[in-house]
């Protein structure tokens, strides 16, 4: 059985792993924010008997908050990254956030959709150099 835990410093080997073995050697590895979100405790890990099968990090004070949610494939549709998902959306809450913005993956839309996200309106596009759909959700207070 997995568990959704705060990323140590010395996750981010197995962080980047991860995120290599889901988006292949082209992928910009962003160490840097890496560090910085697991030291402000914004970045999760997903474990499985002792290894790291997946990640996913909030930066509430970005203008779009959830920073990344991969898994490695073997664990995707099994519910870890809706559960990943859910801790992010927590930490926005209990952060004071009411709006959390995101940029997926073309294949990801979806898994947002199921989640309560939505496309952001082209108004409102933050833009990205890379291929993606911007979204968002509003959290639901747990006092309203």
């Amino acid at each position: 059985m997995f568990e959704i835990r705060p990323a140590k410093i010395e996750d981010k080997e197995s962080i980047q792993e991860v995120y290599l073995s889901v988006i292949g050697h082209q992928a910009n590895q962003d160490g840097t924010s890496w560090a910085r979100l697991i030291r402000a405790g914004g970045l999760l890990v997903a474990e499985d008997d002792g290894r790291i099968i997946g990640f996913g990090g909030i930066d509430v004070q970005a203008a779009e908050q959830l920073k990344w949610l991969y898994l490695l494939p073997q664990y995707q549709r099994v519910g870890v990254g809706s559960k990943i998902l859910r801790r992010l959306e927590e930490i926005g809450w209990e952060s004071g956030l009411s709006l959390l913005r995101l940029h997926s993956a073309p294949l990801a839309v979806e898994f947002y959709r199921r989640h309560g996200y939505r496309t952001v309106e082209p108004t409102d596009l933050i833009g990205h150099d890379h291929e993606g759909v911007e979204m968002a959700k509003e959290i639901m207070r747990k006092d309203s």
